[in-house]
């Protein structure tokens, strides 16, 4: 089982929310319908502001939690790669959120892996922080979509 420290999943989701509006944009760029263009534009906003805000979490966490070392499995590890994710212009808010319940899952799933398995009781508060926000940020986002879908 590969060892890292706490800061280093911070950065990694950090990374992949900047990846994941890259990929939202992406995808916005080749959308048809005003719809799906006014979902993906609020994904593209919420994407910068998890990113921010994990930013702004890992300064506001104590640098002896951020320097723990953890050892986890890759299980652990789960973020999907948006690679293997095709894109079409034709695609529905319905297929949006699809894509995006698959990328919540894999941040809370990482998220609870690294909280069940760390060693320091603040390092486990982190994590379980970092959890509910996710879970918390993916039932608003599905939220957002139904009022959309529904308009």
């Amino acid at each position: 089982m590969p060892y890292g420290q706490a800061k280093e999943i911070l950065d990694y989701a950090r990374n992949f929310h900047r990846q994941a509006g890259e990929f939202y944009q992406q995808l916005a760029d080749k959308a048809q319908g005003a719809r799906v263009k006014l979902l993906l534009d609020y994904i593209i906003r919420h994407e910068k502001h998890l990113e921010k805000a994990l930013a702004e979490f890992e300064e506001g966490a104590s640098s002896k939690a951020l320097s723990t070392w953890y050892q986890y499995s890759k299980e652990q590890r789960t973020f999907a790669p948006l690679d293997a994710i095709l894109i079409s212009p034709a695609m529905t808010t319905e297929d949006i959120m699809k894509i995006g319940t698959t990328i919540d899952n894999c941040l809370i799933a990482s998220y609870k892996g690294v909280a069940d398995t760390a060693t320091t009781p603040e390092v486990r508060e982190i994590f379980e922080n970092l959890l509910q926000m996710e879970e918390q940020e993916k039932h608003v986002k599905a939220r957002i979509a139904l009022g959309i879908n529904d308009m």
